[in-house]
């Protein structure tokens, strides 16, 4: 082999070898966008004033129950076996939208109740994501989602739950007619990461956008103390 030949097959190998070199580096580097803006620990967010805790517990269950059986589900489903036997149907005959994660809410596995409300409740859900998402951005905080813990119940539901929480109340639920949901106090996860994130200033911020759509007249919101989520029933 003459000397230009051998120039040329070394001068091939190194450049095989730098794109190999380049490709194995490319899966190893982290690629995914820098979340904009600062975590939740960064900002400082104010306590609930006494104002504010008043209107939380303005409206206590019965307003919520009264509401529920006025606007929704004209009675509560017994049990499960309809949205088991026939998923479809059963959203088509209650007129009931089932409800899934999306950019602003985040639905765990319901144990206790099924993903399922009225429109209406449904579009409410969307805006307090919206509002609850340009209050994060006006504070210059990264996007965070919270948590829908319980949507609605059978009374099938409601009696196992009794069994597992002595606050579950053994009468009448506004969970049973599909304009009630019920959202985790604290926790909340950063878009794009399932670790959640435990955070009183991301409630204060979610509660007081939820006092003002209440004062607006679109819901009922009730701090529960002993479960620690928010109550929230739509009008």
């Amino acid at each position: 082999m003459n000397r230009r030949k051998k120039k040329y097959s070394i001068r091939k190998i190194l450049i095989a070898i730098a794109i190999f070199v380049g490709i194995i580096s490319l899966l190893f580097i982290d690629i995914s966008p820098i979340p904009k803006g600062k975590t939740e620990s960064q900002v400082s967010i104010p306590v609930l004033s006494r104002n504010e805790k008043r209107a939380l517990r303005r409206y206590n269950n019965n307003y919520h129950l009264k509401l529920a059986q006025t606007k929704g589900l004209k009675k509560p489903l017994v049990s499960k076996k309809e949205y088991k036997t026939n998923e479809k149907e059963f959203s088509r005959h209650y007129q009931l939208d089932k409800i899934t994660d999306n950019e602003y809410y985040e639905i765990p596995h319901l144990s206790y109740s099924l993903p399922y409300l009225q429109a209406p409740a449904v579009e409410f859900l969307d805006l307090l994501g919206e509002e609850f998402c340009d209050q994060l951005e006006e504070l210059k905080i990264r996007k965070y989602r919270f948590s829908v813990t319980s949507i609605l119940r059978t009374l099938e539901d409601q009696k196992s739950l009794r069994k597992r929480n002595v606050n579950a109340t053994s009468n009448n639920s506004s969970h049973y007619y599909g304009r009630t949901f019920d959202i985790a106090q604290t926790r909340f996860f950063e878009r794009g990461n399932s670790k959640p994130v435990y955070s009183y200033r991301l409630r204060n911020i979610l509660l007081r956008v939820l006092i003002k759509l209440q004062d607006k007249g679109k819901c009922y919101v009730l701090l529960e103390r002993q479960t620690k989520c928010i109550h929230v029933t739509v009008r």
